[in-house]
C-alpha cells in the first residue's frame, strides 16, 4: 500500500462528495374526463407529479414550494373553456395534484398545457381522457406539443402512444437520467476487456428487461420510493469498487463503508425502526460483494452484480410507465419499443465513452485516463451519496 495512493483517494471522495444535484425523470400523469351538466360540458382535469421530483425542479429555478397556488396558477388554459375551483392537494402522499373544472363551449375543446415544461423543457405529461362512458386514446405532451384537443379522435399522431413515440421515450428516457449513465459508466470502468465489458452489457440489459416486463404484467409489485433508492446503492457499490479497485484499497474501503453503513442504519432503528431492516440488508449486501470482488478477482463477479442491479434498475424504468393505461392489444409492442429506445441509448452512451477511452489509449495518454476515471468515479460516489439522502425522504 502506497500512501500516496490512500490519501489521494481520501481528499478525491471528501472534494467530491458535496450536494451533486441528482437528476430524476420529470413526468407527470393528466385525466381528462368530459360530462354534460345541464346546458355546460364541464372538462375535469387532474394532474399528479412526483413530490420529490417537483420540489426539487421548483427550487432550482426559484420557486417556492410553499405557494404551489402562485406556480400553477394559469398553467392550463382554453380559450373554449374557463377555469373554475381550481384546487392542490399535496398532503399524505408522494405525489402533488392539481385539480381543476374548466365550463367549455365545444364537446372538443383545445388546451394549452404550459405546467412544468418551464421547469424542465424534457417534460412529459401523460393523458388518458374519457367523455361520458367513451374512451379515447392516451396521448403524450410534450414541450414540443402543449397544444391539444381532447376528446378528438383524429388527434395529431404526435400527441398518440405510438411505436416510434415510445421508442423515442425510451431513448429520451436513459439519455435524461443521469443516475443510468452514471452506472453505465461505472460498468466502463470496471471492465478490464471488451469481451468483460459485452457480458456485463448483456447482464445489465437480461436484468433490466425482465423486471421491466414482469413488473408491467404485474408480477412484481415494487415500491417506487425503494426502488429510487437502490438504484443510487447500486451506484455508490460500483463507485467504491472502482475507486477501490484503482487505488488497490478496496479492502480498506469496504471496511469503512460498512461502518458508516453500520452508523447510519442504527441512526434509522432510532427514530424510524420499521424501516432499519431494509438498510441493513442493503448493507450486509455491498460489504459480501465488496470483499467478494476484492478476494476472488473474477469477471462472473461483474457480470452477477450488473443482472442483479439491471434488475434494479428495470424496476426504475417500469416506474415511468407503470402509470400509464397501455391497451392489451398494444402492450407488448409498446414495452418492446420502450426497451428498445433504452437500447439504444445505451449503445450510445457506451459508443462515446469506448471512443473517449480509445483515444486516451491511442495517444499514450495513460496517466491522464487514470486521473479521468478516478476523478469521474469520485465526482459519481459524492453523487450516489446525495442521491441515497434525497430519495430517503420519499420513505421518511
Amino acid at each position: 500500500m502506497k500512501l500516496k495512493n490512500i490519501l489521494f483517494s481520501f481528499l478525491l471522495v471528501l472534494f467530491f462528495s458535496g450536494n451533486i444535484l441528482s437528476h430524476q425523470k420529470s413526468q407527470s400523469y393528466t385525466s381528462w374526463k368530459g360530462e354534460m351538466a345541464g346546458t355546460e360540458f364541464i372538462v375535469s382535469v387532474s394532474t399528479k407529479i412526483s413530490k420529490a421530483v417537483l420540489f426539487n425542479q421548483l427550487q432550482n429555478n426559484n420557486f417556492r414550494i410553499d405557494q404551489l397556488e402562485i406556480y400553477f396558477k394559469n398553467k392550463i388554459t382554453s380559450e373554449d373553456c374557463f377555469s373554475k375551483n381550481p384546487l392542490i392537494q399535496d398532503k399524505g402522499s408522494n405525489y402533488v395534484r392539481y385539480l381543476n373544472k374548466f365550463v367549455c363551449s365545444t364537446e372538443k375543446p383545445r388546451f394549452n398545457f404550459n405546467l412544468f415544461f418551464d421547469l424542465n423543457l424534457s417534460h412529459l405529461d401523460f393523458s388518458s381522457q374519457k367523455k361520458e362512458n367513451q374512451l379515447f386514446p392516451d396521448f403524450i405532451i410534450s414541450s414540443d406539443n402543449r397544444n391539444i384537443s381532447i376528446f378528438d379522435k383524429d388527434q395529431s399522431a404526435e400527441l398518440n402512444l405510438s411505436f416510434f413515440n415510445f421508442l423515442s421515450f425510451g431513448f429520451k428516457h436513459i439519455l435524461s437520467g443521469l443516475d443510468h449513465i452514471a452506472f453505465l459508466l461505472l460498468i466502463i470502468f470496471l471492465c478490464s476487456n471488451l469481451r468483460t465489458l459485452f457480458f456485463a452489457i448483456s447482464g445489465f440489459t437480461l436484468g433490466h428487461s425482465a423486471s421491466l416486463f414482469s413488473s408491467v404484467q404485474g408480477l412484481i409489485v415494487s415500491s417506487t420510493s425503494l426502488v429510487e433508492i437502490m438504484i443510487g446503492f447500486s451506484i455508490l457499490v460500483c463507485s467504491i469498487e472502482v475507486l477501490g479497485k484503482k487505488t488497490a484499497q478496496l479492502s480498506m474501503f469496504s471496511n469503512l463503508l460498512l461502518l458508516a453503513w453500520a452508523i447510519l442504519t442504527f441512526s434509522i432503528y432510532i427514530f424510524l425502526p420499521k424501516h432499519s431492516l431494509f438498510f441493513l440488508s442493503l448493507g450486509l449486501m455491498m460489504f459480501c460483494y465488496l470483499r467478494l470482488s476484492d478476494n476472488y478477482q473474477s469477471s462472473l463477479n461483474l457480470i452477477f452484480i450488473t443482472i442483479v442491479f439491471g434488475f434494479i434498475h428495470g424496476l426504475g424504468f417500469a416506474g415511468a410507465i407503470n402509470e400509464i393505461y397501455l391497451p392489451k392489444e398494444d402492450m407488448l409492442k409498446i414495452l418492446l419499443a420502450f426497451n428498445l429506445g433504452i437500447e439504444i441509448g445505451q449503445i450510445l452512451i457506451f459508443g462515446i465513452f469506448a471512443l473517449f477511452a480509445y483515444l486516451l489509449k491511442f495517444y499514450n495518454l495513460g496517466k491522464l485516463r487514470n486521473f479521468v476515471t478516478l476523478t469521474t468515479t469520485a465526482s459519481i460516489f459524492g453523487y450516489s451519496l446525495n442521491l441515497i439522502i434525497e430519495r430517503s425522504f420519499l420513505v421518511f
